[in-house]
Order: C-alpha cells, then structure tokens, then sequence
C-alpha cells in the first residue's frame, strides 16, 4: 500500500509545480517622451506653428523667431558666393598668357624670340595660374560663409525632434524667448512606457524580454500585451519593492497616456516542497 499512496501525493503535486500564477499589479501608462521645446537663441517669437493638441511629426517647423537681420545676411552672402567674375576673368588672363608663351616657344626655335622673353612670358603663365587659385579660394570661402549664414538663419527656426502632440503651449508670438525658456512642450505617446512596482520576492521572475498583460480603463479596458523593458537593479526598502517598466505599442495613438492601469504577469509557481516517500 506505500508505493499507491506516494503515487497519489506525486499526481496531487503535479499540476502545482508545472502550473504558473497569475499577478496583478497597479501601474500607470506615461509618455515615452517628454520633451520642453526651447531655442539656443534668445529672441522675439515672430508666430508659433502649432498649438495644443497638434500632432507633429520630426523636423517640423513648431515656432519661428524674428530673422530679418539673418534673412539679409543670407542674401548677401549667396551674392557673393554666386559672383564669379573675377575667377572668369583670371582664367581669361591665365588662357591669354598660355597662347603668348606658346607661340614664343615656337618661335624661339627658329631665334625671332629670345630666351628671357619666354622665361618672362612663362613667369606670367606662373602668376595667372596663382591669381586664378586665389580667386577660386575667395569663391570657395564664399560659399562656406553663405553655409554658415544659412545655418545661422536655420536656428531661427524651432523643430520638433520627435513624433507626437503638443501637451503645453507656454509662450505666444510677440514675446521675447530666452534660451532657458520652454515654447511648448511635446510627448510621444508611441510606445506608452508602462510603469509597475513588483514585490522583491518576484525578482528574477520577472525579467527583460517578460511579456505582460496591460488592461487600461481608455479607449475600451481591453487586456493588450507589453514587454519588458526595464527591472530596476536596486530595490525600496521601505516598500519592499523594485520597478518595471513595460513597453506597450500605440500604433495609432489611440491609447491616452497618464492614465492608472492593471499589469498582469504569469509568474512561475513556486515548486512545493519535496514529499519523501514513505
């Protein structure tokens, strides 16, 4: 009769060790960004692109400062990068001075032209040849004042680094904008970043690459899945807890962010302590 019953206790233990418990944890869904939008200039804030609740998509134009004085800068410096008449004219002299020395060397042959008029004439195809490089130098130099004039003129231009809506507008056109003054602020809201707190007794259960099962009270409290992104290396004492951080996809930005939510992970069930057969 002892085989029977200890086959018995090992059938009644079987399903709790191969089961696995489900958890459910309070959680909030945030932003996966927030970002304050400033400028690295100060000046006047000639108009303001988008307002709150706008949807913006990255390297959008949110906000413009006055550059009027940038604007003729540019202009200016595109004239002078355009101009090349001077580079047209010295490779004209340089043609010039090549067609006199040849026609020398030619005639030096036969002694009409004397050996120091083909040196002097050789001498000038040198100093056309140089006077044409320093022209072509001044035009190349040219063009990089006229990049950094643009690039001058671009920072008067405020764009948005990321995906997402405008949450806050906190300045309007006309005011002045220093460079520690936020414009506007923008989140991105694909992904949501799920935020969970787990007893320390879960850890190592619950780990990198874990999937979880988010249900939020908006748009329609169905259960959607996440990953996990992030399990916090140190624990609160005081709570005897560690964070987790879950990555849930909101394609659509149908999901609002800011809002509670339920996170429900399967967690291995602990194995049951080891009968011994009688």
């Amino acid at each position: 009769m002892k085989p029977v019953a200890s086959l018995a206790t090992i059938l009644l233990l079987a399903p709790a060790v191969a089961g696995a418990e489900p958890m459910t944890f309070d959680c909030v869904a945030e932003p996966a960004q927030r970002v304050q939008i400033g400028t690295p200039v100060t000046g006047l804030l000639a108009s303001v692109e988008v307002g709150r609740g706008a949807r913006v998509q990255p390297g959008d134009v949110v906000a413009r400062l006055e550059s009027t004085v940038e604007e003729a800068n540019v202009a200016l410096a595109k004239a002078q990068a355009d101009a090349d008449e001077a580079v047209r004219a010295q490779q004209t002299r340089l043609s010039l001075a090549e067609a006199d020395l040849a026609r020398s060397k030619k005639l030096a042959t036969s002694g009409s032209v004397s050996v120091s008029k083909v040196q002097e004439l050789e001498a000038t195809v040198e100093i056309a040849r140089r006077d044409l490089d320093t022209e072509q130098r001044k035009t190349l130099l040219a063009k990089i004042e006229l990049q950094r004039q643009q690039a001058l003129l671009d920072r008067q231009s405020i764009r948005s680094p990321i995906k997402g809506f405008v949450a806050d507008q906190s300045l309007r056109a006309g005011e002045f904008v220093r460079q520690d003054s936020p414009i506007m602020t923008i989140v991105q809201i694909d992904p949501l970043f799920v935020e969970t707190y787990v007893p320390v007794a879960l850890w190592g259960k619950i780990t990198v690459g874990s999937q979880g099962s988010v249900v939020l009270d908006q748009p329609d409290k169905q259960s959607r899945k996440a990953r996990v992104t992030v399990v916090d290396k140190m624990f609160d004492a005081a709570s005897g807890t560690f964070g987790v951080r879950l990555e849930l996809p909101n394609p659509d930005d149908l999901i609002p962010a800011g809002q509670r939510c339920q996170v429900e992970f399967d967690v291995p069930a602990e194995p049951p302590a080891t009968v011994p057969l009688q």
